[in-house]
């Protein structure tokens, strides 16, 4: 029996579906109220925008010196930094006082209208991750007073994982947080069928994926926008630039072993724009969909095929 859970968090949609034979249905029942807690728990942990966030309290120490965290933050820190170093500084979570200069400094749904004047570029910012002082016997970050965290949708991807594969011993399952997604196992052995959304046409579909043991995330330049005087600008920094990104891309889809991995390819890929996008995707074993400002679609590796011989099932979902 198909099961499933729909809920709002990270200020996003989420769904989860769960297929499970067990006649114990109270048992699934605790399982998705516990998916749906564990995701809430992460914000409360992680959001920039809640003040008493784990996170915002490390944020304002930065200068102050080592700073004991919890192990949820230093699990998603340590990850961030990680794909920081393995992107050439392209991702970096360390972004957040460049992103607050062009006027990202609020949730998102608030800024809706606005339009500011003044340049607010605060320049290159390459390699500010570096800057992050880690001790790992005591779990403690130290964070230059210049430098402030945002981890986004590197969080959102984790917390996908997680739930995925804590929920994965009940049955095949299928995690959506606004487009980030993470299927274990297949319903009778049919892969999870997903629509993505054509990034310019939004009213149509590009195609369907079949999704089994693998994750997808799509990052785009088109959803959060703003103004800032004559500027139209946007939430992926270029840390080369250290303001929005000035790619030939307007959207990225990934598919990868887990939904933190593509998040973070998808947004790396963007940035790096389509002439070396394809190869980090190549290099890392990934597949992707790559649509170009000008209409083009760039396809890398076997994004569309089947996994084996399976055909969709009833079951569909579209990306947020």
């Amino acid at each position: 029996m198909l099961h499933q859970r729909r809920f709002r968090a990270m200020n996003t949609d989420v769904g989860v579906w769960l297929w499970s034979a067990s006649p114990d249905r109270a048992a699934v029942a605790r399982a998705l109220d516990w998916a749906e807690a564990f995701f809430a728990h992460v914000e409360d942990e992680l959001s920039r925008f809640r003040a008493s966030s784990a996170l915002s309290r490390l944020n304002q120490a930065a200068g102050s010196g080592a700073q004991t965290v919890s192990p949820l933050l230093w699990t998603v820190l340590t990850a961030g930094l990680q794909a920081a170093n393995d992107s050439g500084g392209i991702y970096d979570p360390t972004l957040l006082r460049a992103l607050e200069q062009l006027g990202y400094d609020r949730s998102f749904e608030t800024m809706h209208g606005r339009s500011e004047a003044g340049d607010g570029t605060p320049g290159p910012t390459l390699g500010s991750w570096r800057r992050v002082r880690l001790d790992s016997e005591r779990r403690t970050v130290s964070l230059p007073a210049d430098l402030a965290l945002d981890f986004g949708g590197i969080a959102k991807g984790w917390t996908v994982d997680r739930v995925a594969l804590e929920l994965a011993p009940l049955g095949p399952v299928l995690v959506d947080a606004g487009g980030d997604l993470r299927a274990i196992g297949a319903i009778e052995g049919e892969p999870w069928p997903i629509a993505v959304q054509d990034a310019l046409t939004p009213e149509r579909d590009s195609g369907v994926i079949r999704l089994c043991d693998a994750a997808l995330a799509t990052s785009s330049t088109g959803g959060r926008r703003w103004q800032r005087g004559d500027r139209t600008l946007h939430h992926l920094i270029d840390p080369r630039t250290g303001t929005s990104a000035a790619s030939d891309l307007h959207a990225v889809t990934v598919r990868a072993p887990g939904a933190m991995a593509a998040d973070i390819a998808a947004k790396v890929v963007l940035v790096m724009g389509g002439a070396a996008g394809p190869a980090y995707l190549q290099d890392r074993g990934y597949a992707g969909l790559l649509t170009c400002l000008d209409g083009r679609a760039l396809t890398v590796g076997g994004l569309w095929q089947e996994e084996g011989e399976h055909h969709a099932t009833n079951q569909r979902h579209s990306r947020g």
